[in-house]
């Protein structure tokens, strides 16, 4: 089958009807402590989690064609079997491992640290991006308290950054965070 013509038939596939996931995605503490039930359902194991909802969402490649229907376009490509792979197990990430002892002291320094300033001075803006981020799915609420609970998390404080970006002519122009 020529390219064209497996792409048309790509097109022309429906997509898979996907599950509502069981996760709440708002940012409220209600929602938060939610996720949290399920996720302590499961051990806090997030990845068996996100297996046993599939198909929805959350599914590992859920925002792509099935990688069955991908083989017959991707088959050649000398990286479709690492990407049918992340389609289905989700990506790993080859880093060093953080011992729990240190991961834990660092966990707990963040959280007694809290966010940088620059987020308490934005607070609204932070809360309008990382709201958008919760609603199509992308970031998961969870009550700070669970944290230690699941395996190998870490913590990272959000803070807002003063940026220039480009107008259409190529002039810097600064972003405005607030």
């Amino acid at each position: 089958m020529q390219f064209l013509e497996i792409v048309k038939n790509l097109q022309a596939t429906p997509s898979s009807k996907l599950n509502p996931p069981k996760f709440i995605f708002k940012l409220n503490k209600e929602a938060a402590e939610f996720n949290a039930n399920i996720l302590s359902g499961y051990g806090f194991n997030l990845r068996e989690v996100i297996k046993d909802q599939h198909p929805s969402q959350i599914s590992f490649g859920s925002e792509f064609r099935s990688p069955n229907l991908l083989q017959e376009l991707l088959c050649h490509h000398p990286l479709w079997e690492r990407l049918r792979t992340i389609l289905v197990e989700g990506a790993h990430f080859p880093l060093r491992e953080i011992p729990d002892s240190d991961r834990l002291i660092d966990l707990n320094y963040h959280v007694d640290r809290g966010n940088h300033k620059s987020a308490t001075v934005h607070s609204e803006v932070l809360k309008n991006l990382i709201s958008e981020d919760v609603e199509w799915g992308f970031a998961l609420p969870l009550p700070i308290t669970v944290l230690p609970h699941i395996p190998k998390a870490a913590l990272a404080p959000l803070g807002c950054v003063k940026q220039v970006t480009l107008d259409s002519s190529g002039n810097k122009i600064k972003k405005n965070i607030e």
